[in-house]
Order: structure tokens, then C-alpha cells, then sequence
């Protein structure tokens, strides 16, 4: 038998493990919550009683429960204490101060029974154990605890060490489980110094109340940044707000939904600060402010037209109606239309009024309305219009330069449901995307030619003013159809409403100047011609001669020299079934008979009064050029003497050779001369086209069947003639958008100029996209070929098939100046507009007449809450009831087609097909032309959700 060796006195427990004398599965004994923990060791062959064997008591670590004071055991008492190898459940040890023990450490017998007599039959002296984590974790330093804290005196405490001063073993704690060991371990992960007065709970709130300080810092810095946004704003009359810092307009409908955004006051420095008006610059019930020096806006609510009255009725100063907007929305014919004036007026002559308004998808949506463009600007939002005076001219940009078109309308409405109606008075400019992007601004300024100064005998010259009118509504249609001109019937006779019928039935033979250009044969020129119109159509319609029937422009009188008896020619062409009707004007050619005349009279437009720089008025003509006359005076229309004057003039015209109608041809502002002036002061020089028009009108038994220029609606059956359009692809595809922008501006009853088009351009071909472009290159060209005759095949063509579909036909290239297929195309359609399309034709006019709305209508107008149908430019409706997508491109049969939502039949396919969707690459061929009729009874099916 191996006699076993006793471990060395500073063995470990490891050691004794190795030398057999513990027992390596230790148990762990806790009580009172683990307070006392200690670790026992068995050795083999030991009981209870038995000789003298090892124990390791473990200390006692931090209590807070006294649980037996009188078995405390002095320092030497410790030194001698037996260690027992099979001990009872650890006995009770304390500090003397109650918090930290583990000095002094006595153990039980198994037995409880005696706490504070035992005695210990064996003394041995304590081992000297190495630190070994798993036997007798290093105690650590607890906040709030005084386990390293010396004794006081009379202790044996063991200093700040993990031993005593006197070399004694560290206790080491006894045990039940590992779980629990493991958990003692873990709650005793050393804290670092700079946290050792927190606590993890503290962490959280301390945290929680950051993030709450950090929320009210924001929350009230957001509230105070709100206020003073709401304190710089201003609601006025519910539906508008105006800051009057930065002046932005923000305008909601009667929906609370926000359908205009813009500046006022643009050129106004945001340090300039507004101020209340003086009381006698005030108005009643207006709102007024006032920039020092500089201008003052005048803001008040304007009860819309009711219905039957138009929009040009209401008032186009602010004397305009005081009704609140309870009065606006209590009635039940406004249909929800608010309406409110904005009025500036300028106190400097150098400052100039501008106010801006956002469009684009995202804001201000597309913009309709102005006048015709020579680009397609339908919508407004995809051109370019520099800050320009909106007046009439030749809408062809000559180097570079922009100019409007013919015919023009102070209305401009966007898809929102917003609209600007400016007034007449105002000098207008009007800029788009220029040079600011998404921005469409309009501005008032005098420039000298087209608005002209007005001179106040007292004050002096007047400074500008701008005045408009800003209505809203659910929709762009709904704005459209109460904004519209209503009273297009009121006084029209019988005979002109039946004459505007067979407008749309009668086609206009527009004769070519080169076609009576035979000398003294003209007239039987003019009986060819008609003879030849006779052999591919009915004899009926308007023959139509321009202003080359004289020898010159303002003779009122034929040319002798071409037309031997133009009366007697005349009368054989009415007895062929046409009608004649000759162009005439304001403009008198310098050599004409009636120019001395006129002169005598005093009814020409003069030049400037010099009285300013101290010379007198001299009353000389003001002399212009126009089209091809160099020499040319103009009549003062604003004279009651020129008017009675020229109303002689043409009455004796019409009686000697006995024509049917006029057409007017007004010219446009850019063909006045450079420096003139009327009698009397009109707003601008187009107002002095609606004198004219007055008084050509008035001649008993005489129509008027156009005119060639307009800023204001004529009665029918006076139609409004398009601009002349080059005949080119790119001149077919203009033709659309401006028949669409001049119907919603307010002109329904339009000529759309002639089939092919009106003139020619020097042109060269573009490879990328077929289209004809000016030839401006400086380098040596090749010899200009010889001038072009009649418009490209192809081109005449499609243009003959749009036509058809639109108010009036005007030829001016007759269909057998081509081949035979030309021929053919040209009669079927002509048999289907007189089946099929007249009835709507008619049906639309008189919705004209009725409610103002246009013939030729966008493809919002039947839904306008679809997006695809507020930019569609090549496409148009009849009314409500067709829709017509002609091919506009070269070389091309094929194209996409939107229909707006309803059942609609397929006039080329012969089938039905249901709308809110896209036909793509849908095929035409060359005498097709896509159009769709829309079927009845189909409201209640399709209506919306």
C-alpha cells in the first residue's frame, strides 16, 4: 500500500487533488441568498470526528444580515481554528462593523445545534493557497463596501490587499452549484472608476431624459420657426396666402386644394419692406400695401360672371363687385368658382411690374391659352417666349427674333383648375420659361410703339399699372366652360347663323395672286379657275380674292389694266352657284387714288407729336411697308371721320360690283410704322381692330366672313383666320395647337388657312427628322433651284385630311393640280364631311353659340382628370363626340393614338374598342385618316368611381 505524503503546507487545491487528499468535485453549500458561500473539500478516509483532516472554509463575502453575532472569533481565535474535512453548513461570519467579513471565519460540525460553543479538536495551520479562480475568486472591491477598507483598531482586518498582514491564506468561499458560482462571477465584472457611483438603470433614464430634452428643443424650435412663418403670411379671403416677405402667392379652390404658386412683385429687393397704404390711397373692401417708392398691390375678392355673361362683361378695373365669399359660395350658379382681383400700380417709372407663377407637373401643372406661336406650345409648358409686349404680329421668328401671332387672347388657364384673365388696359408682357425656367410671368411697362405713354394733362405721363383676374374652379374644365364667352348668340340674326352653318359645309377657293396674273386676261383667268374648281366639286363656297384684284392697296376700285369688266365676271361666276367675297383693310398704298384724298381728310395715323421737345405737331402720315407696297398710310380708326369715311368707301365698292362678303384684313402691331400715333389713345394698337371690324360690319346687306386678325371675339358668322403657315411638315404640325390655344382663349369659329399651306421658305432637308429647316449656312451653295409651286404631294395630302375635320376648308392648291389619286382622296372626303362630320360640326357650333365653349376641343375637355389628355398635341375632339388623330409626319403610316375614356367606333377599322387606353403603331394608310366616333348611352358604364 502507497503511503500517501502529506501536501505541503501552501498546497493549493489542485495539490491536494493530486495528492488524493481532497475530493475534486467540491460542493457548494450557500445560505441566506448566497451571503455565505464557501467551498468544501473532501479528503478520503475522513468523517466527521475522525483524526485530524483538511478543510478549506471558505470567507464570507458582503452581508448586510447579522445572522450570529456572538460567533464572531478574535484574530487569534482564527490562527488556531480547526479545519474540518467534512463540515457542517457553514457557520456565520462577520466583520465587527457588520459589512465586511471574511477575516474571521469559523466552521459548524453537521450538526447545528451548538453556535457558540464549539470546540475544535484540531488546529492546523492555514494553507497558503494560490489564486485559482476556480476555487477562491480575488475578491473585488464593491461600491458602498468595506472590504478593503482597514480594520479599525483592534481588528484584524487584512489591509487593501487580498491577504492579510499576517500572511494568512485569502478564504475561500464555499459553495453549492456551479450556476450559482458562475453567477457570483458575473455580477463581480470590475466597473471602471469613472462609473462606479452608476448604475446601469442610471444609464437609461439619463439617456431616455436626453433624447426627451433633444425632442422638446426641436419640437419647440419648429413651432416657433411656424409661427413666424404664419405671423409673415397673410390669409386673405380664405383661399389665398400672401407672404408679404418674400410675397409668394399660394391660391386653393373652394376643395382647399392648391391650384396656383407664384411671386408678386418680382422685381421688388427682399430687403424692401411693405407697408399699410396712406388712408387716401386706400380703397373699400381692398386690401392695400404699399414698397416706398415703388409700387403699391391692391388685393380684393371679385364675385365671378354668372352664368350667360362672360368673363370680358366683369369689370377690368377694381370698382368691381364687393360680394363676400359667403355670397360667391352660397349661390348656386357659381358653381364653386372664387374669383379675385390683383391690382399694381406702379410709383416709379423705372420700376418695372412683374408677377411670376410656377408651372410644371409638380407645381402650376400645364398652362394653356395666349395666342398662336409659329413652335406647337400646347401646353405652354414645353416653349420658350422671351419677356416681349403681347401683341399681334407675324408669328414668324425673323433673325432670331420672337414674335406672337395674328390673333391673341389676355386668357391663359392651367390644368389645376386655375385661371388669369388680364385686362385690356393693361401694357401686357408676357414672358414663358424665360429666362427662369417653369415659370410663366406677366409683366405691364409702356414701350412706346405697342403700348404707347398715356399723358395726363395735370400729372403728366401715366406710369403702368397691371390688372388681372385670377378665378379657381374643381377642374380646367369647369373654369373653361364658366370662363367662356356667353353671349355669341345675343342679337345674331337669322341670316348670319345660317351663313355660319354652310361655312362648315362650303369650302373658301382662295385664289392665288399668280393665278389672275395673266395681264388684261385676269378675268378670264378667274372663269378658268372656277371652272376648274367646278369639275372636282359642287359650285358652291366663297370665292375669295386678296388684295391683288386692285392695282393698289387702298384703290377700292379693279384693276383696270387685268379685268376688263370685273363686275360682269364676277356676276357669270355667282350664276355658277359661288359666292364672291374680296379682302380689304386699313392700309392705303401711297399711290393709290385715295391716298390725296385721305390726306385732305386728316384720316391717316400721324407721326409723334413733337410738342415735348418743343416743336408743334405737324400731323405728317406715319408711312409703314407692307407685304409687298413699300409706301403705305394707315387709317386713324379711332377717328369718327375715318371710320364714316371708309364706311363709304366700301358700301360704294360693294354695290358697283356686287360682292356677297368681306374678308378683313386687319394687318398686326409689328406692320405700324415705327413712330405714329392714333387720335385718340386706345390701350394698345390691336383695340383699334375692333373699330374697324365695327364698321365694316355695319354695311347693309354686306358679310364679313373673316378676319385676319384679333384680340377680342368677332360675331359670328365673322370667323378668325390662323396665321399664315409655311408649307412644310413642321408648319402641318402647328396647326393643331393653335387652333386648340385660340378656341380656349375664346376664339371658337375658326379659318385654319389654306390646304398645303400659305407660302414658301428656301429650304434644305434635315436627316434626322424629314422636317424642313431655314437654310441660313454662308457657305457657297449650289444654284437656287427654281421657286416651288405647289406644296410636296405626301405633305398635301395629309393636310387635306386634317382639314376635313376642322371648321372651315379653305383651298388654295386645288386637288387636281395633282394626279388622279389626289383627286379621289379629296372627293371622299368631302362626301364623308358632308354625311357624317357636318352633324357634328353643326352640333359643336351651336354649343359655340350657347356656352362658348370651342368646335375643336383638347382631349381634357371630355375627361379632365386624365393625365395623357392635358399634353396631347396632335389630337383634337369634335365637340364630345370625335376624335380625330391625323399622321402629321413624313414618310409615315403608322402613329400612336390616346382615347380619353368612353366606347368608341373605329371609323378605319370598322370596330369598337373601349377608351382610357393607347393604340400604338396603329396603321394609315395614305388615303385613311385615324378618327373615332364616340358611341351613345355609354355615361352610366363608365362613369367614374
Amino acid at each position: 500500500m502507497k503511503t500517501q505524503t502529506a501536501p505541503p503546507i501552501n498546497s493549493s487545491f489542485d495539490d491536494l487533488v493530486e495528492a488524493g487528499v481532497a475530493d475534486a468535485s467540491p460542493q457548494v453549500v450557500q445560505k441566506n441568498g448566497g451571503r455565505r458561500v464557501g467551498v468544501q473539500t473532501h479528503v478520503p478516509g475522513r468523517h466527521p470526528g475522525g483524526p485530524p483532516g483538511v478543510t478549506i472554509s471558505g470567507f464570507q463575502t458582503n452581508s448586510d444580515t447579522d445572522d450570529d453575532p456572538g460567533s464572531e472569533l478574535s484574530e487569534p481565535e482564527f490562527a488556531s481554528t480547526r479545519v474540518n474535512l467534512n463540515p457542517s453548513p457553514t457557520g456565520h461570519s462577520k466583520s465587527r462593523n457588520g459589512k465586511s467579513g471574511g477575516k474571521r471565519v469559523r466552521t459548524r460540525t453537521d450538526t447545528d445545534e451548538d453556535d457558540d460553543d464549539d470546540d475544535f479538536s484540531t488546529q492546523l495551520r492555514p494553507l497558503a493557497l494560490r489564486r485559482k479562480g476556480s476555487v477562491a475568486p480575488t475578491p473585488i472591491r464593491i461600491i458602498n463596501s468595506n472590504y478593503n477598507q482597514p480594520s479599525p483598531p483592534g481588528e484584524g482586518g487584512g489591509g487593501d490587499g487580498d491577504y492579510s498582514e499576517k500572511g494568512q491564506a485569502s478564504p475561500t468561499p464555499s459553495a453549492t452549484s456551479i450556476s450559482s458560482l458562475l453567477r457570483e462571477k458575473l455580477g463581480q465584472v470590475p466597473i471602471p472608476g469613472m462609473f462606479r457611483n452608476k448604475k446601469p438603470k442610471e444609464y437609461k433614464l439619463q439617456a431616455f431624459v436626453a433624447v426627451l430634452f433633444l425632442s422638446i428643443i426641436l419640437l419647440v424650435g419648429s413651432i416657433y420657426i411656424i409661427h413666424k412663418e404664419k405671423e409673415l403670411q397673410k390669409s386673405y379671403f380664405d383661399r389665398i396666402r400672401f407672404s408679404s416677405k418674400d410675397r409668394r402667392i399660394r391660391v386653393t379652390n373652394i376643395q382647399d386644394r392648391i391650384v396656383l404658386t407664384g411671386v408678386l412683385g418680382v422685381n421688388l429687393n427682399p430687403r424692401d419692406k411693405p407697408w399699410p397704404c396712406l388712408p387716401e390711397n386706400q380703397r373699400e373692401n381692398e386690401t392695400c400695401l404699399e414698397w416706398m417708392g415703388k409700387a403699391r398691390l391692391f388685393l380684393k375678392t371679385k364675385a365671378p360672371p354668372p352664368k350667360g355673361i362672360s368673363p370680358g362683361s366683369i369689370s377690368t378695373h377694381l370698382e368691381f363687385s364687393t360680394d363676400g365669399i359667403n355670397t360667391m359660395n352660397g349661390n348656386g350658379n357659381n358653381n364653386n368658382i372664387l374669383c379675385y382681383g390683383i391690382y399694381w400700380e406702379a410709383l416709379n417709372a423705372q420700376f418695372p411690374l412683374q408677377d411670376c407663377y410656377d408651372m410644371g407637373e409638380q407645381r402650376g401643372g400645364y398652362f394653356y391659352g395666349g395666342g398662336e406661336m409659329e413652335r406647337d406650345q400646347w401646353p405652354l409648358n414645353k416653349t420658350v417666349v422671351p419677356y416681349l409686349p403681347f401683341v399681334t404680329g407675324t408669328k414668324v421668328e425673323t433673325d432670331g427674333v420672337f414674335q406672337w401671332g395674328r390673333s391673341l387672347r389676355r386668357y391663359y388657364v392651367n390644368s389645376e383648375g386655375a385661371a388669369i384673365k388680364i385686362t385690356d388696359k393693361s401694357p401686357l408682357f408676357v414672358s414663358i420659361n424665360h429666362p427662369e425656367p417653369k415659370k410663366i410671368c406677366f409683366g405691364a411697362a409702356h414701350d412706346g410703339f405697342g403700348f404707347p405713354e398715356e399723358i395726363d394733362e395735370v400729372n403728366g405721363f401715366k406710369l403702368p399699372f397691371l390688372n388681372y383676374t385670377i378665378c379657381t374652379a374643381e377642374n380646367v374644365l369647369e373654369i373653361s366652360k364658366r370662363l367662356a364667352d356667353k353671349d355669341i348668340w345675343e342679337r345674331l340674326k337669322h341670316e348670319d347663323a345660317q351663313l355660319t352653318y354652310s361655312m362648315a359645309t362650303s369650302p373658301i377657293w382662295k385664289i392665288r395672286p399668280e393665278v389672275l396674273d395673266h395681264g388684261n386676261q385676269s378675268d378670264v383667268a378667274l372663269l378658268n379657275h372656277t371652272d376648274k374648281i367646278a369639275g372636282i366639286h359642287s359650285s358652291e363656297g366663297f370665292i375669295l380674292l386678296d388684295e391683288t384684284w386692285q392695282k393698289y392697296i387702298g384703290d377700292l376700285e379693279a384693276d383696270t389694266d387685268r379685268f376688263m369688266n370685273l363686275a360682269e365676271t364676277f356676276n357669270i361666276t355667282k350664276r355658277r352657284g359661288f359666292r364672291i367675297a374680296l379682302t380689304t383693310g386699313p392700309f392705303f398704298s401711297t399711290q393709290s387714288s385715295n391716298y390725296v384724298e385721305g390726306l385732305e381728310r386728316g384720316v391717316w395715323i400721324t407721326e409723334k407729336s413733337r410738342e415735348n421737345s418743343g416743336h408743334p405737331s405737324r400731323h405728317v402720315p406715319a408711312l409703314t411697308q407692307y407685304d409687298k407696297w413699300n409706301s403705305v398710310a394707315v387709317l386713324d380708326v379711332t377717328k369718327s371721320e375715318s371710320r364714316s369715311w371708309l364706311y363709304d368707301k366700301v358700301k360704294g365698292l360693294a354695290e358697283k360690283y356686287g360682292i356677297d362678303a368681306l374678308y378683313a384684313d386687319m394687318g398686326t402691331t409689328s406692320d405700324l410704322p415705327e413712330y405714329y400715333q392714333y387720335s385718340e389713345r386706345v390701350p394698345s394698337s390691336d383695340h383699334a381692330k375692333d373699330m374697324l371690324l365695327q364698321t365694316i360690319r355695319s354695311i347693309p346687306h354686306l358679310s364679313t366672313i373673316g378676319v385676319s386678325s384679333a384680340v377680342k371675339l368677332p360675331k359670328p358668322p365673322t370667323f378668325v383666320g390662323l396665321s399664315p403657315t409655311e408649307s412644310s411638315w413642321q408648319g402641318l404640325q402647328t396647326v393643331i395647337p393653335n387652333i386648340l390655344t385660340l378656341g380656349l382663349a375664346g376664339f371658337p369659329f375658326l379659318i385654319p388657312g389654306s390646304i398645303g399651306g400659305d407660302f414658301f421658305v428656301q429650304t434644305k432637308k434635315n436627316n434626322n427628322n424629314n422636317e424642313a429647316t431655314n437654310d441660313t449656312t454662308t457657305t457657297p451653295s449650289p444654284p437656287p433651284s427654281p421657286p416651288q409651286v405647289l406644296p410636296e404631294r405626301e405633305l398635301y395630302i395629309r393636310w387635306l385630311q386634317l382639314a376635313h375635320f376642322l371648321p372651315v376648308v379653305q383651298y388654295s392648291f386645288l386637288p387636281n393640280d395633282y394626279d388622279e389619286e389626289v383627286i379621289n382622296i379629296a372627293t371622299e372626303l368631302q362626301k364623308d364631311r358632308k354625311l357624317k362630320i357636318s352633324k357634328f360640326l353643326k352640333k359643336a357650333m351651336d354649343e359655340a353659340l350657347t356656352t362658348g365653349m370651342p368646335i375643336i376641343r383638347p382631349l381634357w375637355m371630355i375627361d379632365p382628370l386624365d393625365s395623357n389628355c392635358l399634353k396631347i398635341s396632335d389630337e383634337f375632339a369634335i365637340g364630345e363626340d370625335i376624335i380625330v388623330a391625323p399622321i402629321l409626319r413624313s414618310n409615315s403610316t403608322e402613329r400612336d393614338i390616346y382615347l380619353p375614356r368612353g366606347i368608341w367606333k373605329d371609323e378605319v377599322e370598322r370596330s369598337s374598342t373601349k377608351g382610357e387606353r393607347w393604340l400604338h403603331n396603329y396603321k394609315a394608310k395614305h388615303n385613311q385618316i385615324p378618327y373615332f366616333i364616340k358611341l351613345p348611352d355609354t355615361g352610366q358604364i363608365l362613369s367614374r368611381k
